[in-house]
């Protein structure tokens, strides 16, 4: 026998001495997929908590092509259209100050808890205003209406929102036509924000209704598109 053959030999006998666990061949692969599935599994389920995070912090936004897109009904039900074109500017404005609402011996005052309109029809050219108050309490939007005689063709809307965040944008929809509101506040955090816009009247001096502002959908949004707050009147 040549040193080769003694070799080979010392090499078959080493082996036949060394055992093999049971766990060593077939439940290895069975572990080896296990694992795959598990990382298949673990893949699949982040993206699961991927998808819901992004659903649960959604909300409604504001999108730059579709703009505001709803997260679920009641979103849809109660938020207005979206308007044409961009939004105007937001206003800071100072409290007591004189902002003109565009049209002749209109304008508006923002107070700590009021917005105060002053109509040209009720006030002429005096110093009078009246408007919306309120208390602290819960989050809300709600509407001012004015008629703008003779012929009440067009009326002046003031968005009214009470509540927390920054309001950047307000919307309304009349007769299935959206408009944006030019947004006025305080500066700093005051609390509330308001709006307005002029659109189509809703009520002539031979209308019988007493309150033309059924299905007036309105909204507040802020910077990130969020809605703030949205009904559909009269609620």
């Amino acid at each position: 026998m040549d040193t080769e053959d003694m070799v080979r030999g010392a090499l078959r006998d080493e082996a036949a001495r060394v055992a093999v666990a049971d766990w060593s061949a077939g439940p290895v692969r069975v572990q080896v997929r296990r694992q795959r599935r598990g990382r298949r599994m673990a893949a699949g389920a982040a993206a699961v908590v991927a998808a819901l995070a992004v659903a649960a912090g959604t909300g409604t936004v504001l999108s730059s092509q579709h703009g505001p897109q709803a997260a679920g009904p009641a979103s849809q039900a109660q938020a207005p259209r979206v308007p044409a074109g961009p939004p105007p500017e937001a206003l800071v404005v100072e409290p007591g100050r004189q902002l003109p609402l565009d049209r002749q011996d209109w304008w508006m005052q923002l107070k700590d808890q009021e917005i105060c309109i002053h109509d040209a029809p009720a006030y002429g050219s005096g110093p009078g205003c009246s408007g919306h108050s309120w208390t602290s309490g819960a989050t809300e939007i709600t509407m001012q209406y004015y008629g703008n005689p003779p012929l009440y063709h067009e009326a002046l809307y003031n968005l009214v929102y009470h509540g927390p965040g920054q309001v950047a944008r307000m919307a309304i929809e009349v007769d299935g036509q959206a408009y944006w509101a030019t947004v006025a506040s305080l500066p700093g955090n005051p609390g509330y924000a308001t709006g307005y816009v002029w659109g189509p009247g809703r009520k002539t001096p031979d209308d019988p209704k007493a309150l033309p502002l059924q299905d007036i959908r309105l909204a507040a949004y802020d910077a990130q598109g969020r809605v703030l707050a949205s009904k559909t009147l009269p609620s």
